[in-house]
């Protein structure tokens, strides 16, 4: 009896490891990005993209409002497959708060 017990203590501490090790993956998957959905031009500036496609980055979102998806970029001139590979390591999507999308 006593040996079910302790195996049965460490598959449920294995399963929390389990779960604290996901929830940090997924806390550091927007560590230091930027939200699309709320970012500013100085943000996007920031990282790496010049004004211009800022600012049409800014104008897709305020006529189609928020984004779903950051291949929905691709809806703007100059911005290729490549260039979205590069922003997923900056750039995260996520309702803004109050929205009631």
């Amino acid at each position: 009896m006593q040996k079910k017990a302790v195996i049965r203590l460490g598959s449920l501490i294995l399963a929390i490891c389990f779960l604290l090790s996901a929830a940090a993956f997924a806390a550091d998957d927007k560590e230091g990005k930027i939200n699309l959905n709320t970012a500013t031009k100085e943000q996007l500036v920031g990282v790496g993209l010049d004004a211009e496609l800022a600012d049409q980055i800014l104008e897709l979102r305020e006529e189609n409002g928020e984004f779903v998806d950051i291949e929905e970029l691709s809806d703007i001139d100059g911005v290729d497959a490549k260039l979205i590979r590069q922003l997923k390591k900056k750039i995260f999507i996520e309702a803004a708060a109050g929205c009631n999308c």
